[in-house]
């Protein structure tokens, strides 16, 4: 059974859920689908409660995001075993049956056993421990969920529970991480209570900045980057001693991070910003929040290495930061720009066009990042709005010295250095070159070097030429005009090169989810959702096929607290369907393997129940 087809099972009404899951419930998987970690509405789990049976009732408590209410209902209809399912014991924990004397105690205050893994004498400790002992009643896991409704999550964990617990208690990074995630797709914590109760503020920081970013699709990171930018301004700006002092302070405060943030406001002035590398990825990840004129007047207190860290390798360079750097300046963070893989060719041409010789270098060698047609332009030393120079000797001599393999030997050609395109020529394969672009290497050597260099080239390697270039780029020579050769290249011009087709993975979302059927890796679309950059019902209207756009769905319906909520399209995906029993399960039996959308795959189902 498709999880997604439960997701949009939980949008009908709740008059409809039960019909339409009382004739679902016989088919293969459905029960079992509803123990995977995922949301379900009320409705469901009672249509469940009521009609399914004791293993479906176990089954179901399995699934981690049950709400304490939820979880309540299947222990009502199933009892004993839906509690020994739900909250797995402690390899260690002793048994609850000895009487309730036990709980009794717990209740009263008396002290924990030995043993508690030092856990807190606290009363969701005590309930959480009581939870996981083997042989619990029923009865009492129901007063305890429902005296203290966030066990329902915690103790179904194994593991610490600090963060939900004790909340304003210091936590460690690793216990903070082992928690945070689960909590956040479950439910029972929001990104914003990380922010104002999680401490020290270091572990704060560096736990916003896992969830901000997942991976190398941005999934939190417009949630994260406005629950921290107007905390962040406010108080620090662009104020050179407050960041000098967060910097400096950040590894050993024992606050949050806006009391942190409010104690480094008073601090006034210009400053040195010297970022300690324990601390330099959450203070860069603070200073991201920046837009580009704070960062501008900033990046120049900041020290070389943590300008450098300001853009993260792995993904493309962040706006912000990009034209800061081009803005200020700063030599360690545009040598970083210059060697990003995923630097493009707006920034790759702005940073070319600065005519520094350093980061002509980097650019050449950044083949991941930069075209060769840039690449290209470099060797030939065209800048925008300036004249040709003549190529760093440094460039010249690290081209002539590349290997066989790693050479571009017809784009060395074309630079119009003499000494590079005499070494070149040689090395060159004629199919690769066009006719005009023989015309253009006698051309560039002419603007570049000057017309007695240009003879000799010709000289040297004239056999290479075809014989009308060769005999029209003598005759121009003789007379000291090159205008023969132009009017042959413009007579043989057929327009420029096909310009490359853009990389999938930079196209829009919407072209993307448009043009191109799903497969089983769609983290760029959970992304686009999650960021805002896609509606929801986009996936719904163009995604394919509908078992990857079901599985879609679910994966950005466990992101709800980020921008992109599904739940409005999939309210309507099942008001599209309808309360007809038999359209559902035309649909459930379709899905595997309809190669359409869901929309087309909703209208079928209808179409072919009646």
């Amino acid at each position: 059974m498709n999880k997604g087809l439960l997701l949009v099972l939980s949008e009908l009404s709740d008059a409809d859920v039960e019909r339409v899951f009382v004739r679902l419930a016989g088919l293969r998987g459905i029960h079992a689908t509803v123990a995977d970690e995922m949301r379900v509405s009320d409705a469901l789990v009672e249509a469940l409660a009521v009609h399914g049976g004791a293993e479906a009732l176990v089954r179901a408590a399995a699934n981690p995001r049950l709400t304490s209410s939820q979880l309540c209902l299947l222990i009502e209809a199933g009892g004993d075993p839906v509690v020994a399912g739900a909250f797995p014991p402690d390899a260690d924990a002793p048994d609850a049956n000895a009487g309730n004397a036990g709980a009794g105690d717990a209740e009263a205050g008396a002290t924990p056993p030995e043993g508690a893994a030092g856990e807190a004498d606290h009363a969701l400790d005590r309930g959480r421990r009581e939870l996981r002992r083997p042989g619990v009643a029923a009865e009492r896991a129901l007063a305890l969920l429902r005296a203290h409704p966030v066990l329902a999550h915690t103790a179904r964990r194994g593991g610490p529970a600090g963060v939900l617990h004790t909340p304003d208690a210091p936590v460690t990074r690793t216990e903070a991480l082992d928690q945070v995630g689960p909590a956040l797709r479950a439910g029972v914590l929001a990104p914003r209570e990380i922010l104002v109760r999680m401490r020290p503020a270091r572990v704060a920081a560096q736990v916003l900045a896992v969830v901000s970013r997942e991976h190398s699709y941005v999934t939190g990171e417009v949630t994260i980057h406005e629950l921290l930018r107007p905390g962040i301004v406010t108080t620090l700006g662009a104020n050179p001693a407050a960041w000098a002092h967060l910097a400096r302070t950040l590894g050993r405060f024992t606050g949050t991070l806006p009391e942190l943030f409010a104690a480094a406001s008073a601090h006034r002035g210009e400053a040195a910003i010297e970022v300690p590398a324990a601390v330099r990825p959450s203070v860069v990840f603070l200073l991201r929040r920046l837009n580009t004129d704070e960062l501008t007047a900033l990046i120049p207190h900041l020290d070389h290495a943590a300008a450098a860290a300001l853009l993260p390798g792995n993904v493309p360079p962040l706006p912000n930061v990009a034209e800061a750097a081009l803005r200020c300046g700063h030599p360690a963070l545009l040598e970083a720009l210059a060697q990003h893989q995923s630097i493009g060719r707006h920034y790759a041409n702005r940073l070319k066009d600065l005519g520094d010789d350093h980061l002509d270098g980097l650019l050449v060698d950044n083949r991941s990042g930069v075209t060769a047609e840039l690449r290209r332009e470099i060797y030939a030393g065209r800048r925008a709005d300036r004249p040709r120079v003549p190529m760093h000797p440094d460039l010249r001599a690290k081209l002539i010295a590349e290997p066989p393999f790693g050479s571009e030997p017809e784009a060395y050609a074309l630079s119009g250095d003499p000494a590079l395109v005499d070494h070149a020529l040689p090395r060159c394969e004629a199919r690769k070159l066009r006719r005009i672009d023989w015309i253009d290497i006698v051309l560039s050597l002419w603007e570049r070097a000057d017309p007695s260099v240009t003879g000799d080239i010709l000289d040297r390697h004239g056999a290479l030429f075809p014989d009308r270039i060769r005999s029209t780029a003598r005759a121009a020579l003789a007379t000291d005009d090159p205008t023969p050769l132009r009017e042959l290249r413009a007579r043989w011009d057929r327009g420029p090169r096909a310009e490359p087709p853009i990389p999938e993975h930079r196209r829009p979302p919407i072209d993307r989810i448009r043009d191109t059927p799903l497969d089983q890796w769609h983290s760029w679309l959970t992304a686009a959702v999650t960021a805002g950059e896609l509606d929801t019902e986009e996936v719904v209207r163009h995604a394919r096929p509908a078992r990857h756009a079901f599985e879609a769905l679910v994966s950005i319906d466990a992101y709800q607290w980020a921008p992109g909520n599904p739940r409005p399209a999939l309210a309507r995906l099942a008001k599209r369907i309808g309360a007809n029993p038999e359209a559902w399960v035309v649909l459930a039996g379709l899905a595997a393997d309809f190669e359409g959308t869901l929309g087309e795959l909703a209208d079928l189902s209808c179409a072919a129940a009646g």
